[in-house]
């Protein structure tokens, strides 16, 4: 039978000690140090009146974890190889208050502008000690004679500066007060269970009124490694920095660990005791293909559904069956997969699946993911998909937060709605898809318009648009349909063609004109409910389009990736301007002279495919072979001819437009951009190509030919 462990006791200034030694430690897992000056004084007054302040409860291990490292701009000292460190399982924020009274310390903590100075705490030595409800140590210096806490706790080091500031009387009360500081004894109970597991069981136990710790942070603190450099916490905030590219860094931990258990777990559960009976260097060993297995999930999501930021998801678990496909196959779905992976994802979607009893639910479905491995087509008989007829959609009430309603805008998001103005893509951003009133929904038929006329139903999700936050709302207000759209079409001779990416296939008889919502409703729902059903039932014909010239495009420029609108023709100043040639002979030579990568021309920065017609109209032979020799001749001009070999043309379609792809080799040399006579020599750094001078050339050249 393990021994029970006994209550202990340690003296302040053991307590300092071991904490400077880097003995004592506050775990990962702990909530950061909040407690205010005047808390701190209170705590401090209650010692010196000899009251009892709660029992620290530590736990002694050889284990390491993760622990905090400074608080505030205070830094702590590290453990020291070769000890068992005790780390802090209750007690945090009394133990850091104890730290900072006795050095005095200046702390900026977490998320404040302002630092706290723990060396203004005062001792008021005109206080009576033996009057409860006087507070003798305080925040704010009292009008009467008082020394500073700091110089109390320290009482040693400062013996003599004290003797000459005050009287005898004086000091002998604050040797008193210091005397009683460094006898008390706080009470401590060390747990000496090795298991992390048992001191974590601990904390939870005696956090049940407070602060819980999440099933990410347990496992974060089992399975950091310093030795290892793994740190699952650190991983997990790096991750979602660099989804903020992809617009998907709104993901949940519960994502990740649901991956890692289902694909580690003999039986393929992901339930919390199951997670927590993972083994930590089996999820350090697979870590990185499992974030690699995500990253194509979210490719995926973006590039074939057209998915392009995370909020619009109806469920995060969706990335969980994904990403566990994508670890198994490392190759993209081929075949029948590529059916069955979306007939999955729009059942899974159209079901409030993953609204209750997730992790069961996931279990199930990854046997479905792997009959889908096997190019197998799952049932689902169990599963009710809620889509018996369009009039199941006029009777949804739109809500940003509705998974169903969620689904809808994925399909409406999948066809690229553009804008009613220019024809632009409608640029989605997460921050404005979490509310149903913000910038990126609107209502076809105005809500305000049709409750003035008592038409009611004016928030069904058939009445949902998705548009760009900066159109003009204000020029719709409460109009009417058919005077708003006119002014757009006045505006914009291409609305009645982009109108149809809002699945709205003809103005004229949407009921639009007419402002009859109820023909609009009708009309739109069957579109609606056509476009799902043709999903579900494995109808659906996905494009012949270049799917991964798309995932490019959404991604963004990088340091493969450059997007240029245009060869030559200036769209701001409606000319040629021959001064972008020479740019995009210089992206050209960045990539040569570095790991190649891909220049895209005739799209924007937003994503938006621009084609090719504004330079072919610039040039003698005004088609594409004739655009294709005048690139070539551009490239000889600037970079030489030499370089042919390592360049590939070729003219894909996106929306509809012909753009141009020069995909782009390492050279096997360096590449100089001769501009009027002078030559520059460019590199490839994040999504700029950056000039070296001489000096830095020749280094490059050293490091990276040789």
């Amino acid at each position: 039978m393990n021994k029970q462990p006994k209550p202990d006791s340690k003296k302040y200034t053991d307590l300092i000690s071991e904490i400077q030694k880097g003995q004592i430690k506050i775990p990962k897992f702990q909530r950061d140090f909040v407690w205010s000056i005047d808390k701190t004084a209170k705590l401090l007054d209650s010692i010196l009146k000899g009251y009892p302040i709660g029992t620290f409860i530590l736990w002694e291990t050889n284990e390491r974890l993760n622990d905090i490292k400074n608080i505030g701009n205070l830094e702590l000292p590290p453990i020291p190889d070769d000890i068992k460190v005790q780390y802090v399982l209750d007690g945090q924020q009394r133990i850091t208050s104890l730290y900072a009274a006795f050095l005095g310390a200046s702390i900026q903590k977490e998320g404040e502008k302002k630092i706290t100075n723990y060396g203004s705490i005062f001792v008021d030595l005109e206080g009576d000690i033996d009057n409860n409800d006087e507070q003798i140590i305080v925040s704010e210096q009292p009008e009467s004679t008082f020394i500073t806490l700091n110089e109390v706790l320290n009482f040693n080091d400062n013996l003599l500066e004290i003797k000459e500031r005050f009287s005898d009387e004086q000091f002998k009360k604050i040797h008193q007060y210091s005397q009683t500081f460094s006898t008390y004894d706080f009470s401590t109970v060390v747990l000496r269970k090795e298991d992390i597991d048992s001191a974590i069981e601990v904390f939870t136990r005696i956090n049940t009124g407070g602060q819980t710790l999440t099933l990410f942070e347990i496992m974060s603190a089992k399975t950091y490694d310093e030795e290892q450099k793994f740190d699952m916490q650190a991983k997990f905030q790096k991750l979602l920095k660099e989804l903020e590219v992809s617009k998907y860094d709104t993901i949940s931990s519960t994502v990740i660990l649901n991956v890692l258990s289902l694909i580690l777990s003999k039986n393929k559960e992901c339930k919390r005791k199951v997670v927590l009976q993972l083994d930590k260097q089996s999820i350090i060993d697979i870590w990185d293909d499992v974030i690699s297995a995500l990253k194509e999930s979210i490719d995926y999501f973006r590039s074939v559904y057209r998915i392009p930021v995370s909020t619009l998801l109806p469920y995060d678990a969706l990335l969980v069956p994904f990403s566990y496909f994508f670890y198994f196959q490392k190759e993209k779905p081929k075949g029948k997969q590529i059916k069955y992976l979306e007939e999955f994802f729009w059942r899974i979607s159209l079901s409030y699946r993953y609204s209750s009893s997730t992790e069961s639910k996931l279990a199930q479905d990854i046997k479905r993911i792997d009959q889908i491995l096997q190019e197998q087509r799952p049932n689902y008989d169990e599963i009710k998909v809620f889509l018996n007829s369009p009039k199941d959609l006029i009777d949804t009430g739109f809500s940003a937060g509705n998974s169903y309603c969620k689904a809808v805008l994925c399909l409406l998001a999948y066809f690229e709605p553009k804008d009613f103005r220019d024809n632009g893509k409608v640029i989605l951003d997460n921050s404005w898809l979490k509310m149903a009133n913000s910038k990126n929904y609107h209502h076809f038929f105005p809500k305000s318009y049709l409750r003035k006329r008592g038409v009611g139903n004016e928030n069904s999700i058939v009445n949902i648009t998705l548009v760009g936050a900066d159109l003009n709302k204000r020029k719709i207000r409460a109009k009417a349909p058919s005077i708003y759209i006119q002014d757009f079409m006045d505006e914009n001779e291409g609305l009645r063609k982009s109108i149809k990416s809002h699945l709205i296939d003809n103005i004229d008889e949407f009921g639009i004109y007419s402002d009859d919502y109820s023909v609009f409703l009708e009309k739109r729902a069957n579109s609606i409910f056509k476009a799902l059903k043709n999903r579900i039932e494995l109808k659906n014909e996905i494009p012949a389009e270049d799917t991964e010239l798309k995932e490019l495009i959404l991604i963004g420029e990088n340091e493969k990736l450059e997007l240029k609108s245009t060869l030559r023709y200036d769209i701001r100043e409606n000319t040629v301007n021959k001064k972008l040639e020479f740019v995009i002979a210089k992206t050209i030579s960045a990539f040569l002279n570095t790991e190649g990568g891909i220049l895209i021309i005739g799209v924007d920065d937003d994503g938006n495919a621009l084609g090719l017609d504004k330079d072919c109209e610039t040039l003698s032979k005004k088609d594409i072979d004739g655009f294709e020799l005048h690139l070539r001749n551009i490239i000889s001009k600037y970079l030489g001819s030499s370089f042919e070999k390592y360049l590939k043309v070729s003219f894909p379609t996106i929306d509809e437009k012909t753009i141009c792809k020069v995909q782009i080799l390492k050279s096997g040399k360096p590449v100089f951009a001769t501009f009027e006579g002078n030559e520059n020599f460019y590199v490839r750094i994040g999504n700029s190509s950056v000039p070296k001078n001489r000096a830095e050339q020749s280094e490059y050249e050293r490091l990276h030919w040789n």
